[in-house]
């Protein structure tokens, strides 16, 4: 009935005299373009583990720095300097199965593991920015201290551990 006109069929040239058109499907790209982005990918994704380890590195040894236990023990005082450094009642903070008394100042305590004997220790650690006098009590032991200014407390097994700290400010 109605016939189209399509014009006349276009015929694709040759390129070169001697090529011959093979039918068919082509191989499909995307083997080359797995390969393509492998190649990207790879050096990226490696570079960037490198630097979140690197920056995780330095997190550690900074935090490392920032809970040490160098500095030089606190002075040792008896039961009854303790008492006697203050008329006012002691504030006492319960840390885990460990009693920490004070008679001013601020106290921040956690967790913290250490690197102690060629091996991992876990202690209870709290600051205190200026105690004037110290008691600590765990199951295991009862310690006084008097540091002059700041002090740091770890407990490791039971056993307390104070050193002197510079002057700090809580949440520094």
């Amino acid at each position: 009935m109605f016939e189209r006109n399509l014009g006349p069929q276009r015929i694709r040239p040759r390129r070169h005299a001697g090529e011959v058109r093979v039918e068919g499907r082509r191989p499909p790209p995307w083997p080359l373009r797995l390969l393509f982005a492998a190649a990207v990918v790879s050096p990226l994704a490696s570079s960037w583990y490198r630097a979140e380890h690197k920056a995780g590195v330095e997190a550690q040894a900074e935090e490392a720095v920032r809970w040490g236990l160098d500095g030089d023990p606190c002075p040792v005082i008896s039961a009854v300097d303790f008492t006697a450094a203050s008329r006012r009642a002691p504030m006492t903070t319960e840390f885990d199965d460990a009693r920490l008394s004070r008679r001013i100042g601020h106290a921040q305590c956690s967790r913290h593991v250490y690197r102690l004997d060629g091996r991992k220790r876990e202690a209870q650690v709290c600051d205190f920015t200026g105690p004037g006098a110290l008691a600590v009590e765990t199951p295991k032991a009862l310690a006084y201290w008097a540091p002059p200014a700041a002090a740091r407390v770890a407990i490791f097994d039971g056993q307390p551990r104070c050193v002197q700290r510079a002057v700090f400010r809580m949440g520094d």
